[in-house]
């Protein structure tokens, strides 16, 4: 990275602005007044104590998906004793061994489950057997004619896709892919990743009440994690609760941050709604400011910097996702295949990929160089929150509004899991540790930790903390906003709606 500074200006066409952007459309969460004038937005390291308990074991729910056993009188479900049934009930007329609309047989074990995607193991998302029974419009639902089938009916058929298509109680699940995972070195580099020492004073905004955090990231090198304020980032050691001191951003809000592979480079993007939006790049060790790419009309939402650091990707309000030369700032390609904001962008570790999600749930992934489209992956019915990579490149996670968290493998988009109910009205943030846990945040003020074979491995409650530690104020419901890893995996930093940062043992 040359230390010389670079600045890209393009005439670029005004696009749709955000309504009151910094806090409403990035969280949806809580609105903040006066943002002109404000409190000293202090990272108060000290009130983030340490749970003195892991809250919440696996549940029932969440048992491997093969093996576990799945009603609630722990009977299992199969063809022969429970779906049978419920196929030559409603089905069969249309669809048997005398006639076969659509081609259709399913009065057979065989033919149903030979029928190409027509039930998929372990995918009752990705099975067209459900998407016709539980359809909505005229025409699609079957039957076609009465009422539909019972939701306890679908519910059985799709325990039985979910947990692997077994014929009867003798015969073994069919095989389904799992996660997989095997920790691999972040990075080819040897020795520690930068530390900040000796930062310039920076000259702080007041704004009447403490600014949300609205971004949040750790190094993966080492012990440096940077969180947003108003017109600054805070630099801290998420494991001894040290501070570091604070970077400026005039640009205005910082949406995103995230620290290159290497850790030698910290990336933040943000700007200020309807006026301007760009990404800069600074030097960890020392805050300078090196490198300003992507001058846009709207702040900017989503933005990733790619492993070897040539390259940055901004998502934009304009549908289009941009990469540009870190060296010279130029605009190296230009994918429009979203149809609404884009708001998450993530390069894979190794740098093959670049995964893309917007505001109204579609995933696209692109070649990581060129920005050539790959395949969409297609599970989210809501706004994709956050996209996180496992540092094997093998997998990435997304996390929607809808409350799903879901595990693609992306050698050929297969959610290899998918967790619908993951966090209740919504998931803000997910992020993936070094040994492939992954942690999440959503609007049920919970903030979990979820195993490498994608298994609920506890949760902690930030309302509880802030409770706890006085943060809370009166009419205002306080939610996680943001999660992180540290590099050791072996803590989690949550911040939330009042700016306020909390930690716990990764279990």
């Amino acid at each position: 990275m040359p230390p010389q500074r670079h600045r890209l200006t393009l005439p670029v066409s005004s696009v749709a602005g955000l309504l009151f952007f910094g806090l409403s459309m990035v969280l949806g969460l809580y609105v903040v007044g006066g943002l002109s004038v404000c409190a000293q937005d202090e990272m108060m390291m000290g009130q983030m104590g340490m749970s003195q308990g892991m809250m919440g074991q696996m549940t029932a729910g969440e048992k491997d998906s093969g093996d576990k056993d799945n009603d609630a009188k722990g009977k299992l479900v199969t063809y022969d004793d429970h779906v049978a049934a419920i196929l030559k009930k409603n089905c069969v007329t249309c669809h048997g061994d005398g006639k076969q609309e659509a081609g259709l047989n399913l009065s057979n074990y065989a033919d149903v489950t030979d029928e190409s995607g027509l039930v998929v193991a372990g995918r009752s998302s990705g099975s067209h057997l459900i998407d016709v029974i539980t359809s909505t419009e005229e025409g699609e639902r079957m039957p076609p004619e009465g009422d539909p089938l019972p939701a306890e009916a679908v519910t059985l058929i799709k325990q039985w896709i979910d947990t692997g298509l077994r014929e009867n109680s003798g015969s073994s699940a069919a095989s389904m892919r799992t996660l997989g995972f095997q920790a691999t070195s972040a990075t080819d580099e040897t020795g520690p990743g930068a530390v900040p020492a000796n930062l310039p004073k920076v000259t702080r905004t007041k704004t009447q009440r403490r600014f949300p955090v609205l971004a949040l990231a750790s190094s993966l090198r080492a012990p440096v994690s940077a969180m947003s304020g108003y017109g600054v980032i805070n630099l801290f050691d998420p494991i001894a609760s040290r501070r570091y001191g604070a970077i400026e951003f005039p640009e205005g809000e910082p949406l995103v941050l995230n620290f290159s592979q290497s850790g030698r480079l910290l990336l933040a993007a943000g700007g200020k709604p309807v006026q301007n939006g760009a990404v800069v790049l600074f030097d960890v060790a020392t805050g300078k400011r090196l490198a300003s790419v992507g001058d846009e009309p709207d702040a900017i939402i989503a933005a990733d910097i790619s492993p070897d650091e040539k390259l940055v990707a901004i998502g934009c309000t304009s549908r289009l996702v941009k990469l540009y030369s870190t060296e010279d700032g130029s605009l190296k390609a230009t994918m429009d295949k979203h149809t609404d904001w884009v708001t998450a962008v993530a390069f894979s570790p190794d740098g093959k990929y670049l995964a893309t999600g917007d505001r109204i749930g579609n995933i696209h992934l692109w070649d990581g160089a060129s920005g050539g489209v790959i395949l969409p992956l297609s599970e989210h019915t809501k706004s994709v929150r956050a996209l996180s990579w496992r540092s094997d490149s093998g997998v990435v996670a997304s996390a929607g509004e809808d409350g799903t968290v879901v595990w693609w493998d992306v050698k050929d988009g297969w959610p290899l899991v998918s967790k619908p109910n993951a966090h209740a009205g919504g998931v803000l943030d997910c992020r993936f540790g070094p040994q492939g846990k992954l942690a999440t945040c959503g609007r049920d003020a919970a903030v979990k930790i979820w195993s490498a074979e994608g298994k609920e491995l506890t949760q902690f409650s930030v309302a509880d903390k802030a409770s706890v530690k006085g943060h809370s104020q009166p009419g205002i419901r306080v939610l996680p906003t943001r999660v992180t890893i540290a590099q050791d995996g072996s803590t989690v930093v949550a911040g939330d709606i009042t700016g306020h940062l909390h930690k716990w043992q990764v279990p």
